[in-house]
């Protein structure tokens, strides 16, 4: 099952593997990872299965800046959409004036090797089907159904 957390306690030396996992090489990781989280004001930490398969970050830079970091997701899931969930679960409580700018550190080229050759096959998520109920809705003349 398909678990996504807000602020769940995670142990930095988890992250490292994740971060290992998805290709990021670093001296010192879990120390540089522990000093990332602590100066974050949320992270979201996905789990599937029990197992760590996406992770995010955002810090607030003041009143109207807040940025995200590190929303990466296990090199299985990168054609899923769960990137973008992360990214949206970290800033849906963003004010109407806030600025919001997003950094992978893929996108950035700094930490991350070129990507294989081979792609593993991603993962993708059915859809809900339109007739599934998503609790009670207005109908055009304003009635509940």
């Amino acid at each position: 099952m398909l678990e996504l957390e807000r602020n769940s306690p995670i142990e930095a030396e988890t992250l490292r593997e994740f971060f290992t996992r998805c290709g990021w090489q670093a001296s010192e990781a879990t120390a540089k990872l522990e000093w990332a989280l602590a100066a974050s004001d949320e992270w979201v930490v996905c789990k599937l299965d029990g197992q760590l398969v996406g992770f995010g970050r955002s810090c607030r830079l003041d009143a109207v800046n807040r940025v995200v970091f590190d929303a990466l997701v296990d090199p299985r899931f990168n054609e899923s959409g769960l990137r973008g969930e992360i990214v949206r679960l970290l800033t849906e409580n963003a004010g109407r004036l806030e600025k919001v700018s997003v950094y992978s550190e893929r996108q950035a080229g700094l930490l991350f090797p070129p990507p294989a050759q081979e792609e593993p096959q991603p993962v993708r998520f059915q859809t809900a089907s339109s007739r599934i109920y998503l609790g009670r809705q207005r109908t055009p003349s304003g009635d509940d159904e």
